[in-house]
Formats: C-alpha cells, sequence, structure tokens
C-alpha cells in the first residue's frame, strides 16, 4: 500500500530540496579543457535528449556557449509551448504535475552547468496561445485560467532553484498584436490550401495526424453539429493555420528569431520528434524523467517501482489504459488547489 506521508515526503525532496550537482573526477577532467567544452557536451549529452543532435545545432549551441562566456551573461533558453491544458486532462483547464515535473527536469538538466558558471541561466517559458482560439477552437477563458495557474505555479517553484538559475514566462500575445498576426495568418490559408492539395494522401494523413487529437468540438465555438465533411475541413483548416502561424510569429515585425537568436538555445519535446523540426533541428529534450509527452499534453503521476518513485508523464491513450490500476493519495503540501492529489502507479510502466 502506498503511504500518503512517503508520496508528500518524496514530493517536498524532489521539488522543494533541490541539491547542488557534484562534480564528477570525469566532470573535472572535461572541465579542465575549459568551461566551453564542458558546458556543451552537458547541454548535448544522450540521457536527456529524445533526437539525435544534428550538426549544425552542436555547432550553434557551442557558438551560443561561447558567446555568453565572453560576455559573462547567462545561457538562455526558450521553451515555446501550446500554453494551454489539453481538454482530456482530468485537470482541464489548471495544470497538473506534469508541468511540476517538466520544471524539475529541466532544473535537472541544467545542474551542472550552474554549479560551474556563476551567471547561471534563464530558462524562458513561452505560451503560443494566442492562436488556440482560431485553431482549435479553445475558449478565451480556459486560456486565462491556464496561463494565470501556469504563472503561479513556476513562481511556486522557482523560490526552490539554485540562485543562479532564472525561470521566465510570457506570452507571445504580451509582446505581438495578436490581432495582426491572426489577421497575417488568414491571408496566408488560401496559398497554404493549395499547397495541401498538392500533397499525396500518405503526406496529407501525415500532416494531419495531431490536428485531429487537437480540436475542441465544444469550446469557442459549439461545431458538435457540424457534418462528417465539415469536421474534415475544418480538421485540414486547424493544421493549416498551425503552418501558418510558425511563419508568422518568425516574421521580423513579430517575435522574429527571438527564440534562436544571439545567445538563445530553442528547446523542445514533442516538437522535435515530429517532421516539422526537420526544418529547425532544434534540441529536442524528454519533458521530464523517462517521458517525452508534452506537460501541457498530458498528465503528471508517480510511477512506483522498487520502493523508489519515479515523475511520468503520460498521454491520453496511456492514462486510460492504466487508470483503474492507479492509486490515488492526497496530498497536503501543493502550491495549488488541484494539486491536492497524485496519482501512482505501482510497477514498470511500458507503452509500446
Amino acid at each position: 500500500m502506498v503511504e500518503s506521508k512517503s508520496v508528500e515526503k518524496y514530493l517536498i525532496d524532489l521539488l522543494q530540496h533541490i541539491k547542488p550537482y557534484q562534480l564528477s573526477n570525469e566532470d573535472n577532467s572535461v572541465l579542465s579543457k575549459g568551461k566551453t567544452n564542458f558546458i556543451t557536451s552537458k547541454l548535448t549529452r544522450k540521457k536527456f535528449r529524445r533526437r539525435k543532435l544534428a550538426d549544425k545545432t552542436r555547432d550553434a549551441i557551442q557558438q551560443k556557449v561561447e558567446l555568453s562566456i565572453k560576455k559573462y551573461i547567462p545561457l538562455h533558453f526558450t521553451i515555446p509551448f501550446g500554453g494551454y491544458k489539453h481538454f482530456w486532462n482530468p485537470s482541464h483547464p489548471q495544470p497538473d504535475y506534469a508541468e511540476l515535473f517538466n520544471f524539475r527536469y529541466i532544473t535537472e538538466y541544467l545542474s551542472p552547468i550552474l554549479s560551474i558558471y556563476e551567471p547561471g541561466v534563464i530558462v524562458e517559458y513561452i505560451s503560443e496561445d494566442l492562436i488556440l482560439s482560431r485553431m482549435n477552437n479553445y475558449p478565451k477563458a480556459v486560456l486565462e485560467i491556464y496561463t494565470s495557474s501556469f504563472g503561479k505555479l513556476l513562481n511556486w517553484y522557482k523560490q526552490f532553484v539554485p540562485k543562479n538559475l532564472e525561470f521566465r514566462f510570457f506570452r507571445v500575445s504580451d509582446k505581438c498584436n495578436p490581432k495582426e498576426i491572426i489577421d497575417r495568418i488568414e491571408k496566408l490559408l488560401p496559398e497554404r490550401r493549395k499547397k495541401f492539395e498538392l500533397l499525396s494522401q500518405k503526406q496529407k494523413e501525415q500532416e494531419l495526424h495531431r490536428s485531429y487529437r487537437s480540436m475542441m468540438w465544444k469550446g469557442e465555438k459549439d461545431l458538435t453539429s457540424l457534418s462528417e465533411k465539415e469536421k474534415e475541413e475544418r480538421i485540414i483548416e486547424s493544421r493549416l493555420i498551425e503552418l501558418a502561424y510558425y511563419e508568422t510569429e518568425a516574421n521580423p515585425e513579430f517575435l522574429g528569431n527571438y527564440l534562436g537568436e544571439d545567445n538563445h538555445i530553442c528547446i523542445c519535446f514533442s516538437f522535435g520528434l515530429s517532421h516539422d523540426n526537420d526544418i529547425y533541428q532544434d534540441l529536442t529534450l524528454g519533458s521530464t524523467f523517462s517521458s517525452i509527452v508534452d506537460y501541457w499534453i498530458g498528465r503528471g503521476i508517480l510511477e512506483e517501482r522498487n520502493n523508489e518513485f519515479i515523475p511520468r508523464i503520460v498521454s491520453k491513450g496511456q492514462y486510460y489504459g492504466i487508470k483503474d490500476k492507479l492509486k490515488v493519495v492526497k496530498i497536503n503540501a501543493s502550491p495549488l488547489k488541484n494539486l491536492t492529489q497524485i496519482e501512482i502507479f505501482q510497477g514498470i510502466l511500458s507503452f509500446s
């Protein structure tokens, strides 16, 4: 039987008692050759990556590390993400432990750098939620709820991290005019549709794969009465909006190259495994320990294996496949009301 006290103690130790990184003999050997080599090797290590690193990405990371050290400024990581909680999730529209597990994973990833580079690191979460209502029919009200809760959760967590690690959070709509972006996207859709029609059936299916799972049929508008053909058209439109958004956001008058400019290094999660990232080849990490599911899509649970807990983020299919086996444990020391309990899977999780 899982004891509430042991789970709570684990979560407190994991999230609030973060121990500084201890350099190994191997670390000291690499460090003796210079901080650039040490930091670059830690940022590109396989333990945290989920995709093979392109040579140009590795070179870019090293150059950005060199630039940061030369200027004696913090390394700067940007993490663009959806800015919502997927409607399938029981915690929707609020964050759950998935977000906290991601914060902690990123902290662990950066801990060797924090131990040897005094200027430290900036980690900037960037919400791209401004397009969600138009793209996937999410109500604006639920996006506001998530944004507020995410900000509170991050503010709570960052009080426990090393002093030279700074977490930031902003929405693209804080820096750019949402109406201008959406108007620009609307103008791009006809041309995008023409290009879509030139694709093979297999290519079309590949393009639409994620959009099928993302559409909220009863959201900002009630789309449940649409015919199957109309729903198919709406799914296509959703994907075209997504692609047009990437193009528009990157224009100089909007976000430009902020995600990767100067010493900025862009981190992505499941996006990095998609064919969309073939263009960008961004650094692709796991979303947390032993997981790749995006924290705003998935649900945070604990796996209890051999009397040890492992943070996991599970997808909708994974969650409902094990839901009947999950134990619910109450948590007293929680930063948000919806984090007063967590689900535990006892045994070894294995998803094919």
